[in-house]
């Protein structure tokens, strides 16, 4: 399924945040270190720079794709490491927390680490990669190993089995609001969400929503600071191109407590639709995807989400 132009291919999870009468404020604080390369130091030490097209090569290749189906879930990066051999990069980032617990001795981090096959973009979200993505949870342990553009290669896991641990007893789903002021958000939903730092955009948070099973809905909030006004003029000129099989009649403009924003639907390539929506606000982007098959109507449940989702202290932020 190819993803949104700001999103990543992957969704993960971290500890779980459970419905509770007063809804709990979540932080993410702390500091993870990782042995491997951030993205960022693997971009720079390839020809990517150079308009190069970076491919796996040789034994590099045949390692990977050759020990692939030797993974199993529970399994340690360094057991990982044995298998496939050191991977391109990672990205340890701190688990999230309730904020009215004290900050953990020991940090608590979930780690991702990406195997690359073929790229060919500065984009750490192309859809186009040949990737192969681990995720582990703050224990170290394997919890979900999805390939990206590679069909010989069956996932590992399941998103929803990264930590065994929870923040707070779960409870039956219902809809609740949850208020998230580490991120100056709160949102109505039908069960706990899923925040965990995004697979392949370091800065970037991924709240995902549990709906029917042929539905997706995610929310990423991105810390990386942008022009608001330049961004999405970018985004809306190439929606309004048809860029990446958007369709041109569906793009409108939106906002949230005055700050703007832009939505456009396009089809996806394995028979979905797709509606992306973004906010920006004092550079901070919130963005909404959605994916529903082509023979349904958008879900009704998912757009309530996405329209029960308010700033806090909006005004207060101007």
């Amino acid at each position: 399924m190819k993803t949104s132009i700001l999103a990543s291919f992957l969704s993960a999870i971290c500890p779980l945040l459970a419905a509770q009468t007063s809804p709990p404020a979540v932080v993410f604080h702390g500091n993870c270190s990782n042995k491997a390369p951030t993205f960022q130091e693997w971009f720079g030490q390839t020809r990517l720079p150079y308009g190069d097209t970076y491919i796996a090569q040789g034994e590099r290749k045949e390692q990977i794709l050759g020990q692939y189906s030797k993974l199993k879930l529970q399994m340690s990066l360094e057991e990982v490491e044995k298998l496939l051999g050191n991977p391109d990069f990672a990205n340890a980032r701190p688990t999230a927390r309730l904020a009215t617990t004290p900050e953990p001795t020991v940090p608590q981090c979930n780690n991702e680490v990406g195997y690359i096959l073929k790229k060919s973009s500065e984009n750490m979200a192309d859809a186009k990669d040949v990737a192969i993505y681990l995720l582990f949870s703050e224990d170290g342990k394997l919890y979900w190993v999805a390939p990206q553009n590679l069909p010989g290669l069956k996932p590992l896991g399941t998103p929803t089995e990264g930590n065994v641990a929870p923040l707070v007893q779960r409870k039956t789903a219902s809809w609740k609001e949850y208020i998230f002021a580490d991120e100056g958000f709160a949102i109505t939903l039908p069960d706990e969400t899923n925040p965990h730092p995004d697979a392949t955009l370091a800065e970037t948070t991924v709240y995902t929503v549990s709906m029917s099973p042929e539905t997706k809905l995610s929310l990423r909030v991105s810390h990386q600071n942008r022009d608001c006004a330049a961004t999405l003029a970018q985004l809306k000129d190439g929606a309004l191109k048809g860029k990446s099989g958007i369709d041109p009649s569906s793009v409108m403009e939106v906002s949230i407590s005055g700050y703007p924003g832009v939505e456009y639907q396009y089809k996806l390539d394995a028979g979905f639709f797709s509606s992306d929506r973004f906010y920006c606000v004092n550079g901070r982007f919130y963005t909404f995807s959605i994916a529903w098959p082509l023979n349904q109507s958008r879900p009704a449940a998912a757009t309530r989400v996405v329209n029960s989702f308010r700033l806090l202290q909006a005004e207060s932020q101007k």
